[in-house]
């Protein structure tokens, strides 16, 4: 189950290294998912080596978050990646956290992300 540890609510800043995520930047995330070039971790987007699949789309658009910061901010509900729902994100980082694959991820997304640009 995805969760924010409540003691690094208040150590997340809000940030205005916004992206937004186009069809090519959702088609590169599907493959750097699938490339096997990314170790899964849960529970952080970036660890110890290992990525949360969000971590990943978030290496891969140069989004620079330390590792305690998450790609959603809970205090003003902004995401870091433009017209990608909050809903949808706390959806891909309970599937990771759950232990789902980045293929069976990296599909998911496929199937149920439609940028517009």
């Amino acid at each position: 189950m995805f969760y924010i540890p409540l003691k690094y609510e208040q150590t997340i800043k809000p940030t205005n290294d916004m992206k937004t995520l186009t069809k090519k930047l959702k088609q590169e995330w599907i493959e750097a998912l699938r490339s096997g070039d990314y170790k899964q971790g849960q529970e952080w987007l970036h660890d110890d080596g290992k990525y949360c699949c969000l971590g990943v789309l978030q290496a891969i658009a140069g989004i620079a978050i330390d590792n305690v910061d998450l790609l959603i901010n809970p205090c003003s509900r902004r995401s870091y990646v433009q017209n990608l729902p909050t809903k949808t994100q706390y959806k891909l980082a309970e599937m990771n956290d759950d232990g789902k694959s980045f293929k069976t991820i990296a599909n998911w997304i496929g199937k149920n992300i439609n940028p517009n640009n």
